[in-house]
């Protein structure tokens, strides 16, 4: 088994995929839209378009990653329905349903036959949402990932101090061999343009995947935001650690909206950030 890997993160944009009963795809899509939105009774967290959750999953399909870190999964049944539904299964599912106010976590979805071995934690710390790890090996080669969601930038605050602890916690927790963060992380983490709460977890050794194949700062977007004037920036990121090869990396964009009314047309409000990575000979224990 090689060491090149096929990962991406990916905001989706408040998936909620609950149902009463276990549809297979033709049956889902053949369901009114009154019937298929009755079976969430939130009004709050209603379930997500059809067409923008086959349209996910379409992306997934297509790019056969072999890791794909999500966040704002609406629990382990929308993972999971997702998973069975529309990727046939393929994938093995992780997330812990711990700190988010919203019902929204961070999970992960794991191509089955990829590694070795995979397992996954929770890990400690007072995050907004909660923090996965994944200890993962691939041919006698050890992988440690994780999958943030940080806290966002509403609020009178604007989230900083909630997000400056949560960056000092991730921090400590991250290996600096064969590791990976991935992940929304709320806030520009570009190396010279970065928000100051950022700086602990980027005096560790890792490279943001699109710096390290060179893409121009002005490039790198991954989020859609109108308020109402355009807001196009980088959220979402892929850190290696530096013993990690990046072979290539990129977003998944296709036509950019050009107002508030085209973006509600997307999958997300958020971009596929992806990229093929080679593990360095960290053997496993």
């Amino acid at each position: 088994m090689g060491k090149d890997l096929s990962v991406a993160a990916f905001n989706a944009e408040n998936f909620y995929l609950l149902l009463d009963g276990d549809y297979g795809l033709e049956e889902l899509e053949a369901l009114d839209e009154e019937a298929y939105m009755a079976m969430n009774s939130s009004i709050f967290n209603p379930n997500k378009e059809r067409g923008k959750i086959a349209a996910i999953a379409g992306i997934i399909q297509e790019r056969d990653y072999d890791l794909v870190g999500l966040c704002e999964i609406g629990g382990m049944e929308s993972l999971a329905n997702f998973n069975r539904i529309h990727l046939g299964g393929r994938y093995d599912c992780y997330l812990h349903e711990e700190n988010s106010r919203r019902g929204i976590y961070a999970g992960a979805l794991v191509k089955k036959g990829a590694f070795d071995r995979a397992e996954a934690e929770a890990m400690p710390g007072a995050f907004s949402r909660n923090l996965l790890r994944l200890s993962l090996e691939r041919g006698g080669t050890e992988l440690e990932a994780f999958v943030v969601h940080l806290k966002s930038q509403y609020g009178e605050d604007r989230g900083i101090p909630q997000r400056m602890r949560e960056v000092e916690t991730l921090a400590s927790l991250v290996g600096t061999r064969n590791c990976i963060v991935l992940g929304d992380f709320n806030g520009i983490l570009i190396r010279g343009e970065e928000q100051f709460e950022y700086r602990p977890f980027l005096e560790l050794p890792f490279r943001d995947v699109l710096e390290a194949v060179g893409l121009p700062s002005a490039e790198r977007r991954t989020h859609y935001h109108f308020s109402p004037e355009p807001n196009f920036a980088q959220l979402d990121y892929i850190f290696c650690s530096e013993d990690i090869e990046v072979l290539s990396a990129g977003v998944v964009e296709d036509e950019i909206p050009l107002n508030r009314a085209q973006r509600a047309l997307l999958p997300s409000d958020h971009l596929f950030i992806e990229a093929t990575i080679r593990l360095s000979d960290r053997q496993a224990r």
